[in-house]
């Protein structure tokens, strides 16, 4: 039986890179909009590149690709050496939405451990 180490994700992401259009929503009721980039993505995540605002984990995003558009909660922030650009990682909050019209493989990560 296989067991999943705790932080780890569950499915293998694929590699992908896909223009996106990201909708942070502010303190003050406003809405900030930033074009990224996907650099990989699974049914439930997404790993975002290009990013040069402030957001912090638990932040709550729209993200929009073509015309499809899910929330996602901000996982990991990770700023680049010696660049602005920062990665982040994002959880989706619409699990029955797949914004990226693809099929994803069925198959397990690289964190899984087999017994």
């Amino acid at each position: 039986m296989a067991r999943l180490r705790a932080g780890k994700r569950r499915n293998k992401r694929t590699k992908m890179v896909l223009p996106v259009r990201v909708g942070i929503m502010k303190g003050d009721g406003t809405q900030e909009s930033h074009v990224l980039h996907t650099l990989d993505a699974n049914e439930t995540g997404v790993k975002l590149g290009g990013f040069r605002g402030e957001l912090k984990v638990g932040d709550v995003i729209d993200i929009h690709y073509r015309t499809a558009r899910a929330k996602f909660k901000v996982a990991w922030v990770r700023a680049l050496e010696n660049s602005p650009e920062k990665h982040l990682g994002a959880a989706c909050m619409e699990p029955e939405k797949n914004i990226w019209t693809v099929s994803f493989p069925r198959e397990t990560d690289q964190y899984e451990e087999k017994d």
